[in-house]
């Protein structure tokens, strides 16, 4: 009876055949991993944990101009021959667009979508303030039959059940942070992920991996009900679909 609320740890082969989403392992093009090396060693640390695929997301935003999809494309086809050489990873890249000025932009020369069918948009708002231009940018892309996909949207202070509800009643799907789960982005955010997990209203699970040492380190701080765990799992299989 009292299992149901006990908190456990993620399984030993949670990682086992996962497929990961979000994460920042094309070096040196945004705030993620900042050097070959260190993504190498990252990918074959994640490999031993039995990690399958992942979508490399780098960020699209106005902070690094030099990132469009052509110069991104080839950093990526420079690392994938890298890869290659140690490890069995597959490996597919999309992007992860901030809505702000830039991000017509973006829209114009094409989207690096997370699914193979060229439909699913990767975004992120500023974690502060709400602003009308967002719902304007979501709009013309679904207009166009895309599918907006929001980023940890446990993580936006402004955000709140209202703004969620709301979301959902536009068909945009969310993505969860799981190191959010582990309180690495603050109480608010680790309440909220709680909530819309518990209520069904996330989509898929991301690493959003920015560092393998962050990563492992708290990992293991991650404490969930059975049921919680079940419906990680059941991300994981959505993320699969992605790859289709």
């Amino acid at each position: 009876m009292f299992s149901f609320w006990r908190k456990h740890s993620l399984p030993e082969d949670f990682f086992q055949g996962a497929h990961d989403i979000h994460c920042h392992l094309l070096p040196g093009v945004d705030d993620g991993f900042p050097s070959m090396e260190k993504s190498l060693q990252a990918l074959k640390k994640l490999e031993e944990r039995g990690v399958k695929r992942m979508i490399l997301t780098p960020h699209f935003m106005n902070i690094y101009p030099n990132n469009n999809r052509e110069s991104i494309s080839a950093e990526f086809e420079s690392f994938q021959a890298e890869v290659n050489k140690v490890c069995q990873i597959e490996l597919r890249l999309a992007g992860e667009y901030m809505l702000e000025g830039g991000f017509m932009e973006h829209f114009g020369e094409g989207f690096l979508t997370l699914d193979k069918a060229g439909t699913h948009v990767l975004c992120e708002t500023s974690y502060l303030m709400y602003e009308l231009n967002y719902t304007n940018m979501l709009y013309d892309i679904m207009c166009e039959e895309l599918q907006p996909v929001i980023a940890h949207p446990e993580r936006y202070e402004y955000a709140n059940t209202d703004v969620y509800l709301r979301w959902k009643d536009k068909r945009y799907k969310f993505q969860l942070n799981l190191l959010s789960l582990a309180g690495v982005y603050g109480e608010p955010a680790l309440v909220k992920a709680h909530y819309l997990l518990n209520e069904g209203l996330y989509d898929y699970i991301g690493s959003d991996m920015h560092s393998l040492d962050n990563f492992r380190r708290f990992l293991p701080e991650i404490r969930l009900k059975k049921n919680e765990i079940d419906a990680l799992e059941q991300l994981l299989e959505n993320n699969k679909t992605l790859f289709d």
